[in-house]
């Protein structure tokens, strides 16, 4: 890959002079959240001279670690940016700045042009501490770039939380496993793992990766496992430092432990008489076999009449031994299932020329 390097310094080696200025104080006492947008016009020190770090070494030892030190470009981006740590993101996420010393560069993202690095310190991703050289620590705006203030090109970065899940949905009695796809041990980083204690059963927490097993009588209904991630957490200067929390989670839903309820149908004859017995069969669907099916008639006529079993199975055989007047009966049939769940068909009307009776 050829492109042109600029004659600039790297914030690891540049030690330009900067004009006599008063450094200011930050007035709060605590630990400092982002805010919306500072005024950062003009770059403005902040913290006097200090060769025991650099820029890089402020974006990924400082303000992670609380430990100074200098770092350079191939060091920072091998550990934390290919490594996947952290991910190129523009949104509120993004906590880091890295910056390019010419296009060809920038547009490859190749790590020999990176010179300069920072720290995201407002949630509108324009304001950043910059650490210029191992000289002064300075607040300017985000498009800013010391050692070169005709052009600017940089990557804002975000810490990945990206997470390996189960390929399918958890069931009950089963032990899943939910991890980072890249954990950053060696920062000093708060993971915290949050989930259905009522359902969920903690196996084991490393957090990198969070085993649960789903309780034998979990309900059912839609279960997120998250995870929120503090990084940025340590003191710049001042007590003043500037966290930031990102979010991830596996959502999957535990379908009810209730069986399905059985289905049933029959077909069979409408007309009965002397010379034509009449027969049904059974289909039955759903619910847990084995079945319980059995057949029930009524005459139709008769308001007093209740329904009688007059078989079992799945096929019904019924015969008249007369020819003298027009019967009509309602038959139907009832299924019950291994789990003792039952359903009844529709009755169907079934003329016959005498009185039905079982076929022996």
């Amino acid at each position: 890959m050829s492109f042109v390097v600029l004659t600039f310094f790297s914030c690891s080696e540049e030690t330009i002079k900067q004009e006599a200025e008063v450094v200011s104080t930050v007035k709060s006492s605590t630990t400092t959240q982002k805010i919306l947008a500072e005024d950062c016009s003009t770059p403005t020190l902040i913290g006097a001279a200090d060769d025991t770090y650099n820029c890089f070494g402020l974006a990924f030892s400082l303000s992670e670690t609380g430990v100074k030190k200098t770092m350079d470009n191939a060091e920072i981006y091998a550990a934390y940016i290919d490594s996947g740590i952290f991910k190129e993101d523009y949104s509120n996420k993004a906590t880091k700045v890295l910056y390019w010393n010419e296009l060809a560069g920038y547009n490859a993202k190749d790590y020999r042009a990176v010179d300069h690095a920072a720290i995201i310190t407002d949630s509108g991703n324009t304001t950043v501490y910059s650490k210029q050289g191992l000289t002064g620590l300075y607040r300017n705006c985000i498009g800013y770039y010391y050692l070169n203030t005709a052009k600017s090109y940089y990557r804002t970065y975000a810490l990945n939380v990206d997470l390996n899940t189960p390929a399918t949905a958890p069931v009950r009695g089963q032990t899943f496993t939910v991890s980072l796809q890249h954990f950053a041990a060696e920062l000093e980083i708060q993971y915290i793992w949050t989930y259905n204690t009522a359902n969920l059963e903690l196996v084991s927490n490393n957090g990198s990766s969070i085993t649960l097993k789903v309780k034998d009588n979990a309900v059912a209904g839609s279960y997120t496992v998250g995870l929120s991630a503090t990084h940025q957490r340590n003191v710049i200067i001042n007590n003043t430092s500037f966290p930031k929390t990102v979010t991830s989670s596996y959502n999957f839903t535990l379908a009810s432990n209730t069986p399905p309820s059985p289905a049933a149908s029959f077909t069979g004859s409408t007309y009965v008489t002397k010379t034509s017995m009449g027969s049904w069969t059974a289909t039955v669907s759903g619910g847990t076999a084995p079945y319980q099916l059995t057949w029930w008639l009524k005459r139709q006529q008769d308001p007093d009449s209740f329904y009688l079993q007059v078989g079992t199975g799945s096929a019904l055989y019924l015969l008249t031994k007369t020819s003298i007047k027009s019967i009509y009966y309602n038959l139907y049939l009832r299924v019950i299932d291994a789990n003792g769940q039952s359903f009844s068909t529709q009755p169907m009307v079934v003329q016959s020329t005498g009185v039905l009776e079982e076929a022996l």
